[in-house]
């Protein structure tokens, strides 16, 4: 499990190593699942869901960030006692880390487990979707 995790987080940030930049920010929280949505241009759609399930800790921004792509920006943390003791996460957890570009703290969740997604979601209305691609769900609809 925890091979699979660590590749998991490899795959993620080499997605998002593969852009000149990336931006992110929360796009849902259930009380047990994070979603975090990325892309080049949030304005109008996100290109990477990153699935945090039973989540125990987030420390972020949930109004988004960027991340500079030239060096790692999503990491799972080794076994950090100073961490694990100062946020007091549980045993069970992993905690991963966005690095951040425009602040000086990164974004530090704990959870059960991660993955992702990588569809086309669009901000707004759109015809003719093609395949991995779908409209947000906050989307309105158009009434026919």
């Amino acid at each position: 499990m925890a091979e699979n995790i660590e590749r998991i987080v490899l795959d993620i940030d080499s997605i998002i190593r593969q852009h000149l930049w990336f931006d992110f920010h929360v796009l849902s929280y259930d009380g047990r699942k994070l979603v975090i949505a990325g892309s080049e241009d949030l304005d109008y759609y996100h290109t990477l869901e990153v699935i945090f399930e039973n989540v125990f800790f987030f420390k972020g921004y949930f109004d988004g960030w960027m991340s500079d792509t030239s060096a790692p920006v999503f990491i799972l943390e080794v076994l950090d006692t100073e961490l694990n003791g100062k946020y007091e996460i549980t045993q069970g957890n992993r905690v991963f880390i966005f690095r951040t570009e425009d602040y000086r703290n990164d974004v530090i969740i704990a959870a059960g487990s991660v993955s992702y997604n990588t569809d086309t979601v669009f901000y707004y209305q759109r015809e003719d979707l093609k395949e991995n691609e779908r409209i947000a769900d906050f989307v309105k609809r158009d009434e026919a």
